[in-house]
């Protein structure tokens, strides 16, 4: 698993757009902060703090589904899978280690980016809440690795990058960009006492989603989503909130992983 880590850490590092990244989240985050160069401080759920969630919803989740159903798909087309299936590796053991790669090198890159950015804000004058900031970190490298996760499983799934990257498109605008139209065209078609449980449910479906609900409510913003999810507000907001978001993280990786496994071993022996 180690050496399947270091081999994936190598490869992106080694590509150009690796760093563009880098210089993609410094230019947004930077141009962001100075936003509000002229308020008080940003310390919790405002109308910056919202365009930032808004503008990671929109583009991490599909730079890693892209990311990781290519790290696969890659060495489904050049053989090097095949190769690999010769070598006493375990299947769960190589997408550990593809996943413990990806996540060090784009968690890295964008730690970077974040960093400079807040540095380039503290240097003009804009005062940065520790707790804001720290509740924007997490919030997107939980976004990471739930979607690289996803961007693996998809990987497994399709047979060359072209599918992986329409598969990937096609579920981000899915769960993404129509999420919240289709969720109310949906729910428009059944019976009222029906919609308050079925939109926890898909809550739980959508991982975007969820940690979007999470960190609002973190922040002592549950009210905006109205007394439907008070249920949700005072659960996130116990001391039980952080459990649940542990709990939701493994078994999220857990059931991917074992479709990822199921799909690997069927391919094998193709």
């Amino acid at each position: 698993m180690r050496n399947l880590w270091l081999s994936e850490w190598k490869t992106m590092t080694r590509q150009r757009s690796y760093y563009l990244f880098l210089i993609l989240w410094v230019l947004v985050f930077s141009l962001l902060f100075l936003l509000e160069r002229n308020n008080t401080g940003i310390s919790s759920f405002t109308n910056i703090t919202g365009t930032i969630v808004n503008i990671l919803l929109y583009l991490l989740p599909l730079f890693m589904m892209i990311i990781g159903s290519f790290s696969i798909t890659n060495e489904m087309e050049s053989g090097q899978w095949h190769l690999l299936c010769t070598y006493p590796v375990s299947i769960p053991t190589y997408l550990v280690g593809k996943l413990a790669g990806l996540m060090t090198a784009q968690a890295t890159v964008f730690t970077l980016s974040f960093g400079i950015s807040m540095a380039i804000g503290l240097l003009s004058g804009i005062q940065l809440s520790l707790p804001w900031l720290l509740g924007i970190y997490l919030f997107s490298l939980l976004l990471i690795y739930v979607f690289l996760i996803l961007g693996l499983f998809l990987g497994t799934v399709a047979t060359t990058r072209w599918k992986a990257l329409m598969t990937s498109v096609a579920i981000w605008f899915f769960l993404i960009m129509i999420w919240p139209t289709a969720l109310i065209a949906l729910l428009g078609l059944v019976p009222y006492p029906l919609i308050d449980p079925l939109m926890k449910i898909a809550m739980v479906l959508n991982p975007a989603e969820f940690l979007r609900v999470f960190l609002i409510i973190q922040w002592d913003s549950g009210a905006i989503f109205g007394g439907s999810y008070d249920a949700v507000v005072h659960l996130f907001q116990s001391g039980t909130g952080w459990s649940i978001l542990i709990g939701y993280m493994i078994a999220y990786l857990l059931i991917l992983f074992s479709l990822s496994i199921l799909c690997l071993r069927r391919r094998r022996f193709l």
